[in-house]
């Protein structure tokens, strides 16, 4: 804040919001953040495919023959990713979803299914999935590829041991490398790290508590958390028949 004062920017503090998040897929106050970001890391690796292939992206649903619904996932996963090479997928991303929804009775059912984005043409694939009896349906174009992973997202599988997004072809982590996005993690002010602070009244007049907010502010009623440490109590032990004689001893003191 004093560094801000210095550089002629006023005694201001730049407040940018971080929403708290374990960013987990099983937690039941966080799911909706790993949805986002989940689909954020793969819509990014779905557009720089296709600035560098000019193809479209289709979204497939693969699904699973009556017959072989009782097979393993993981055997499952094997035999969709070698129909996926006979049908000429250049790349993709596969979610599976074990379960579908019963509009009439608002229950789900068991009914294994894959979704595919990716890259490819339908008709190879549908001929190739029709050997093994698998069926092919073409979900049509979305309004955004983001939309797609996060609508897809929101009801998949996830089980441990199990990656709920895997990346096939092309679009495999050995054969694209995507930038990671960069964090705003620096004051635009005077390029110096965030730290965080609080507001010392429940209500600053100026942020909207109901919104995000990003921007500088009067210094005045800001301060910086401390964090202190917790640091785990040494304690000494002593042996038992030590021990007992003392107490002993305290209780012939209070008799007296």
């Amino acid at each position: 804040m004093d560094k801000h004062e210095e550089m002629g920017k006023g005694r201001r503090t730049y407040v940018k919001q971080f929403r708290r998040s374990c960013y987990r897929a099983k937690c039941k106050s966080c799911f909706t953040n790993w949805i986002a970001r989940q689909s954020n890391v793969s819509t990014r690796r779905i557009e720089d495919y296709i600035k560098n292939s000019k193809q479209k992206p289709i979204h497939l649903i693969l699904a699973v023959p009556t017959s072989q619904r009782d097979l393993p996932v993981k055997l499952l996963r094997q035999r969709m990713s070698h129909i996926l090479k006979l049908g000429k997928v250049h790349g993709a991303s596969v979610m599976f979803h074990p379960f579908r929804f019963n509009k009439t009775n608002h229950r789900w059912y068991s009914s294994p299914h894959f979704h595919l984005v990716g890259f490819g043409k339908s008709s190879d694939i549908k001929n190739a999935f029709g050997r093994y009896g698998w069926y092919v349906k073409e979900a049509g174009e979305r309004e955004s590829v983001f939309q797609t992973f996060c609508y897809l997202l929101s009801h998949c599988g996830i089980k441990k041991g199990y990656q709920t997004v895997t990346w096939f072809g092309n679009l495999s982590y050995s054969k694209l490398h995507v930038e990671k996005e960069s964090r705003i993690t620096k004051c635009p002010l005077c390029n110096g790290e965030f730290e965080e602070i609080y507001y010392e009244e429940p209500i600053h007049p100026v942020i909207p508590s109901d919104k995000h907010f990003e921007g500088a502010v009067d210094e005045e009623g800001w301060y910086p958390v401390i964090i202190v440490e917790y640091k785990e109590p040494r304690y000494e032990y002593a042996p038992t028949r030590d021990l007992d004689e003392l107490l002993k001893g305290l209780t012939l003191t209070d008799q007296c």
